[in-house]
Protein backbone atom coordinates (compact mmCIF):
# COMPACT_ATOMS: atom_id res chain seq x y z
CA UNK A 1 0.00 0.00 0.00
CA UNK A 2 1.91 3.45 -1.28
CA UNK A 3 1.32 6.44 0.73
CA UNK A 4 -0.83 8.77 -1.38
CA UNK A 5 -0.33 11.88 0.55
CA UNK A 6 2.38 11.86 3.02
CA UNK A 7 5.68 12.02 1.08
CA UNK A 8 8.10 12.00 3.78
CA UNK A 9 8.14 10.79 6.97
CA UNK A 10 10.03 12.40 10.08
CA UNK A 11 11.91 11.35 13.40
CA UNK A 12 12.61 14.18 15.51
CA UNK A 13 13.98 14.87 19.20
CA UNK A 14 14.77 11.26 19.72
CA UNK A 15 17.87 9.08 20.00
CA UNK A 16 19.20 8.27 16.65
CA UNK A 17 19.20 5.00 17.67
CA UNK A 18 16.31 5.11 19.06
CA UNK A 19 14.41 6.20 15.86
CA UNK A 20 16.26 3.80 13.77
CA UNK A 21 15.69 0.85 15.42
CA UNK A 22 11.70 1.92 15.88
CA UNK A 23 12.18 2.06 12.15
CA UNK A 24 12.88 -0.96 11.09
CA UNK A 25 10.08 -2.95 13.25
CA UNK A 26 7.41 -0.73 11.06
CA UNK A 27 8.77 -2.74 7.84
CA UNK A 28 9.60 -1.73 4.27
CA UNK A 29 5.83 -1.94 3.16
CA UNK A 30 4.27 1.53 1.96
CA UNK A 31 6.86 3.50 4.04
CA UNK A 32 7.57 7.00 1.87
CA UNK A 33 10.15 6.92 -0.27
CA UNK A 34 12.08 9.43 2.50
CA UNK A 35 12.26 8.68 5.84
CA UNK A 36 14.40 11.13 7.82
CA UNK A 37 16.09 10.75 11.46
CA UNK A 38 16.96 14.69 12.66
CA UNK A 39 18.13 14.81 16.80
CA UNK A 40 17.17 18.30 16.59
CA UNK A 41 14.15 19.84 17.90
CA UNK A 42 14.26 23.06 16.17
CA UNK A 43 14.43 21.52 12.36
CA UNK A 44 11.28 21.87 10.50
CA UNK A 45 10.73 19.85 7.46
CA UNK A 46 8.01 21.28 5.88
CA UNK A 47 10.23 23.80 4.46
CA UNK A 48 11.66 21.56 2.24
CA UNK A 49 8.75 18.67 1.56
CA UNK A 50 5.33 19.65 0.78
CA UNK A 51 3.77 16.62 2.50
CA UNK A 52 4.73 14.09 5.40
CA UNK A 53 4.30 12.91 9.20
CA UNK A 54 6.18 14.26 11.77
CA UNK A 55 7.35 12.32 14.89
CA UNK A 56 8.46 13.71 17.55
CA UNK A 57 9.84 12.50 20.93
CA UNK A 58 9.04 14.19 23.94
CA UNK A 59 10.47 13.13 27.67
CA UNK A 60 10.81 15.36 30.61
CA UNK A 61 14.01 17.33 29.64
CA UNK A 62 12.22 18.09 26.09
CA UNK A 63 11.25 21.92 25.94
CA UNK A 64 7.83 22.25 25.66
CA UNK A 65 7.55 25.54 23.85
CA UNK A 66 9.75 24.45 20.88
CA UNK A 67 7.15 21.08 20.60
CA UNK A 68 4.06 23.21 20.76
CA UNK A 69 5.27 26.01 18.17
CA UNK A 70 6.27 22.77 15.85
CA UNK A 71 2.87 21.17 16.54
CA UNK A 72 1.40 24.77 15.58
CA UNK A 73 3.89 26.44 12.80
CA UNK A 74 3.61 23.25 10.76
CA UNK A 75 1.50 23.83 7.02
CA UNK A 76 -1.57 22.42 6.24
CA UNK A 77 -0.29 19.64 4.65
CA UNK A 78 1.74 18.08 7.49
CA UNK A 79 0.73 16.03 10.22
CA UNK A 80 2.49 15.78 13.62
CA UNK A 81 2.46 12.92 16.20
CA UNK A 82 3.94 12.83 19.65
CA UNK A 83 5.79 9.70 21.30
CA UNK A 84 5.28 10.60 24.77
CA UNK A 85 7.31 9.65 27.55
CA UNK A 86 5.35 7.88 30.79
CA UNK A 87 6.49 10.35 33.49
CA UNK A 88 4.62 13.17 31.46
CA UNK A 89 1.39 12.00 30.07
CA UNK A 90 -0.05 14.47 31.62
CA UNK A 91 1.02 16.61 28.82
CA UNK A 92 -1.48 14.49 26.11
CA UNK A 93 -4.64 16.65 26.59
CA UNK A 94 -2.47 19.82 26.04
CA UNK A 95 -0.62 18.71 22.87
CA UNK A 96 -3.92 17.32 20.97
CA UNK A 97 -5.84 20.79 21.77
CA UNK A 98 -3.19 22.82 19.91
CA UNK A 99 -3.27 20.16 16.80
CA UNK A 100 -0.96 17.36 17.59
CA UNK A 101 -2.75 14.40 15.25
CA UNK A 102 -2.30 12.02 17.77
CA UNK A 103 -0.04 11.05 20.86
CA UNK A 104 1.80 7.71 20.95
CA UNK A 105 4.10 5.39 23.97
CA UNK A 106 7.38 6.73 23.45
CA UNK A 107 9.55 3.96 22.06
CA UNK A 108 11.86 4.23 25.19
CA UNK A 109 9.17 3.28 27.23
CA UNK A 110 6.91 0.93 25.60
CA UNK A 111 8.75 -0.21 21.68
CA UNK A 112 6.01 -2.49 20.53
CA UNK A 113 3.29 -0.02 21.49
CA UNK A 114 4.75 2.94 19.94
CA UNK A 115 5.67 0.59 16.57
CA UNK A 116 2.06 -0.80 16.54
CA UNK A 117 0.17 2.36 17.37
CA UNK A 118 2.55 4.42 14.28
CA UNK A 119 2.32 1.80 12.15
CA UNK A 120 -1.59 1.39 12.71
CA UNK A 121 -1.80 5.47 12.22
CA UNK A 122 0.48 5.04 8.81
CA UNK A 123 -1.82 2.67 7.29
CA UNK A 124 -5.25 5.13 8.30
CA UNK A 125 -3.37 8.03 6.50
CA UNK A 126 -3.02 5.75 3.05
CA UNK A 127 -6.35 4.32 3.00
CA UNK A 128 -8.85 6.63 1.21
CA UNK A 129 -12.19 7.21 3.62
CA UNK A 130 -14.32 6.30 0.86
CA UNK A 131 -12.80 2.94 -0.09
CA UNK A 132 -12.23 2.44 4.03
CA UNK A 133 -16.70 3.53 4.97
CA UNK A 134 -17.75 2.78 1.32
CA UNK A 135 -19.31 6.91 1.89
CA UNK A 136 -19.01 9.65 -0.53
CA UNK A 137 -18.00 13.08 0.69
CA UNK A 138 -21.18 14.22 0.96
CA UNK A 139 -22.47 11.45 3.28
CA UNK A 140 -19.25 11.68 5.26
CA UNK A 141 -20.00 15.64 5.90
CA UNK A 142 -23.49 14.74 6.95
CA UNK A 143 -22.27 11.95 9.01
CA UNK A 144 -19.82 13.94 11.57
CA UNK A 145 -22.57 17.64 11.10
CA UNK A 146 -25.12 15.04 12.97
CA UNK A 147 -22.92 13.63 15.17
CA UNK A 148 -21.14 17.45 15.88
CA UNK A 149 -17.90 15.52 16.40
CA UNK A 150 -14.82 17.79 15.35
CA UNK A 151 -13.22 16.29 12.05
CA UNK A 152 -10.64 17.64 9.07
CA UNK A 153 -11.10 16.59 5.84
CA UNK A 154 -8.50 16.70 3.10
CA UNK A 155 -9.55 15.69 -0.20
CA UNK A 156 -7.87 15.46 -3.35
CA UNK A 157 -8.57 15.14 -7.01
CA UNK A 158 -9.37 16.63 -10.55
CA UNK A 159 -6.79 19.12 -9.96
CA UNK A 160 -7.72 20.39 -6.96
CA UNK A 161 -6.45 19.66 -2.88
CA UNK A 162 -8.50 20.82 -0.49
CA UNK A 163 -8.88 20.76 3.60
CA UNK A 164 -12.92 20.94 5.29
CA UNK A 165 -12.96 21.43 9.15
CA UNK A 166 -15.83 21.21 10.97
CA UNK A 167 -16.82 21.59 14.38
CA UNK A 168 -20.17 21.35 16.09
CA UNK A 169 -22.19 20.28 13.33
CA UNK A 170 -20.59 23.61 11.06
CA UNK A 171 -18.09 23.41 8.72
CA UNK A 172 -15.94 26.50 9.93
CA UNK A 173 -12.99 26.50 7.25
CA UNK A 174 -12.57 25.54 3.84
CA UNK A 175 -9.19 25.97 1.86
CA UNK A 176 -7.16 24.40 -1.05
CA UNK A 177 -3.61 24.01 -1.90
CA UNK A 178 -3.64 27.26 -3.95
CA UNK A 179 -4.98 29.31 -1.35
CA UNK A 180 -8.49 29.39 -1.98
CA UNK A 181 -11.14 29.34 0.85
CA UNK A 182 -14.47 29.56 2.26
CA UNK A 183 -17.58 29.27 -0.20
CA UNK A 184 -15.12 29.50 -3.21
CA UNK A 185 -13.06 26.56 -1.81
CA UNK A 186 -15.92 23.88 -0.45
CA UNK A 187 -17.23 24.07 -3.58
CA UNK A 188 -14.50 22.99 -5.84
CA UNK A 189 -13.99 20.72 -3.03
CA UNK A 190 -17.25 19.41 -3.55
CA UNK A 191 -17.30 19.36 -7.35
CA UNK A 192 -14.41 16.44 -7.44
CA UNK A 193 -15.46 13.16 -8.70
CA UNK A 194 -14.04 10.12 -7.19
CA UNK A 195 -12.10 11.96 -4.75
CA UNK A 196 -9.37 10.93 -2.50
CA UNK A 197 -10.03 11.51 0.95
CA UNK A 198 -8.58 11.65 4.21
CA UNK A 199 -10.21 12.12 7.93
CA UNK A 200 -8.74 13.47 11.31
CA UNK A 201 -10.30 13.58 14.21
CA UNK A 202 -10.16 17.14 15.69
CA UNK A 203 -10.82 20.69 14.12
CA UNK A 204 -7.37 21.35 13.05
CA UNK A 205 -7.51 24.69 12.40
CA UNK A 206 -7.98 28.10 14.06
CA UNK A 207 -9.20 29.85 10.66
CA UNK A 208 -12.83 30.82 10.34
CA UNK A 209 -13.83 31.57 6.28
CA UNK A 210 -16.99 29.78 6.12
CA UNK A 211 -18.84 29.30 9.54
CA UNK A 212 -21.97 27.12 7.60
CA UNK A 213 -23.97 24.67 9.13
CA UNK A 214 -22.80 21.43 7.37
CA UNK A 215 -26.66 20.59 5.51
CA UNK A 216 -26.59 24.23 3.95
CA UNK A 217 -23.09 24.40 2.65
CA UNK A 218 -23.91 21.04 0.90
CA UNK A 219 -27.22 22.62 -0.67
CA UNK A 220 -25.44 25.44 -1.54
CA UNK A 221 -22.87 23.55 -2.98
CA UNK A 222 -24.96 21.75 -4.52
CA UNK A 223 -27.03 24.65 -6.26
CA UNK A 224 -23.55 26.01 -7.75
CA UNK A 225 -22.61 22.56 -9.12
CA UNK A 226 -26.00 22.61 -10.63
CA UNK A 227 -26.04 26.09 -12.15
CA UNK A 228 -21.94 25.16 -13.84
CA UNK A 229 -23.25 22.25 -15.00
CA UNK A 230 -26.03 24.16 -16.56
CA UNK A 231 -24.38 26.94 -18.12
CA UNK A 232 -21.91 24.56 -19.66
CA UNK A 233 -24.61 22.91 -21.15
CA UNK A 234 -26.36 25.97 -22.40
CA UNK A 235 -22.82 26.80 -23.82
CA UNK A 236 -22.31 23.87 -25.14
CA UNK A 237 -25.90 23.96 -27.04
CA UNK A 238 -24.99 27.73 -28.21
CA UNK A 239 -21.64 26.41 -29.28
CA UNK A 240 -23.86 23.46 -31.76
CA UNK A 241 -26.16 26.04 -32.69
CA UNK A 242 -23.48 28.11 -34.46
CA UNK A 243 -22.33 25.43 -35.96
CA UNK A 244 -25.25 24.27 -37.49
CA UNK A 245 -26.14 27.43 -38.56
CA UNK A 246 -22.84 27.93 -40.03
CA UNK A 247 -23.25 24.72 -41.94
CA UNK A 248 -26.63 25.61 -43.07
CA UNK A 249 -25.37 28.92 -44.24
CA UNK A 250 -22.39 27.34 -46.60
CA UNK A 251 -25.19 24.70 -47.69
CA UNK A 252 -27.15 27.85 -48.80
CA UNK A 253 -24.44 30.06 -50.42
CA UNK A 254 -23.27 26.48 -52.07
CA UNK A 255 -26.93 26.09 -53.24
CA UNK A 256 -27.09 29.81 -54.52
CA UNK A 257 -24.29 29.39 -56.80
CA UNK A 258 -25.75 26.41 -58.19
CA UNK A 259 -28.85 27.65 -58.45
CA UNK A 260 -27.36 30.99 -60.63
CA UNK A 261 -24.97 28.86 -62.92
CA UNK A 262 -28.40 26.87 -63.37
CA UNK A 263 -30.76 29.98 -64.29
CA UNK A 264 -27.37 31.69 -66.57
CA UNK A 265 -27.11 28.18 -68.43
CA UNK A 266 -31.03 27.71 -69.15
CA UNK A 267 -30.90 31.46 -70.33
CA UNK A 268 -27.80 31.33 -72.93
CA UNK A 269 -29.97 27.83 -74.30
CA UNK A 270 -33.27 30.22 -74.83
CA UNK A 271 -30.94 32.78 -76.49
CA UNK A 272 -29.16 30.32 -78.59
CA UNK A 273 -32.80 29.19 -79.71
Amino acid sequence: MAHRHITTLVFSGFVPTTAATLISLLGDEGLPAEIRICERMAYQPWQSSRAGLLVLGMDPTTDLAKVSMLIQDRTTWWEVVVCLSDSIVAYQPALLAQGALKVLPHPEDDLTGARDELRDLLRVLTVSATDLLGLELSDLIQLYAEKRVPKTIRVSGDGVIGSMFLRDGVIVHCDTMDEDEGMSAFTRIFRVKSPEIRVHNGCLTDKSSLNMPAMSALLEGARVSDEDDRNNASNGSISGLGDAIGDLLDDFDSGGEKAHSHAHDSIDDELDL
